[in-house]
């Protein structure tokens, strides 16, 4: 008896975990997300889709007035989305290009993380609009 409540502990326990590892990963990231970065960033908004592991991105932000605007295609690991990025209009003296790596929150509210470009590296923080 003793052998068989091991093994359905087991058993349960091995299942919450896949359980919750796959549902993390089918959260669903399609739609618009408000650029929330900081008071310099306005008017941001970045639109993402999903097809399958692939991930596609247009952003337009406004920095200190001056508009940006860049597309992206990367992919999705679990929660951790990564896509490099092209700037079709530059605010002068920025890098046209880029990677930007952010992470699902548990919710699924927000994408947090960074861009790196250059040898240069901030933080990025997007909330998602609406479902």
């Amino acid at each position: 008896m003793k052998k068989y409540n091991s093994l359905t502990l087991l058993f349960v326990s091995t299942f919450l975990a896949v359980f919750s590892v796959s549902a993390a990963q089918t959260k669903n990231i399609n739609g618009l997300w408000e650029d929330v970065n900081n008071e310099h960033f306005k008017n941001g908004h970045m639109i993402v889709s999903q097809d399958k592991d692939a991930i596609y991105i247009t952003h337009y932000v406004e920095f200190k007035g001056l508009p940006l605007v860049e597309y992206g295609i990367g992919s999705r690991s679990g929660n951790t989305i990564e896509y490099k990025v092209k700037v079709t209009q530059a605010i002068p003296g920025w890098t046209t290009e880029g990677t930007h790596t952010l992470a699902l929150s548990n919710d699924g509210t927000q994408l947090v993380g960074y861009y790196s470009s250059d040898g240069k590296k901030g933080p990025l923080k997007f909330k998602k609009i609406g479902k």
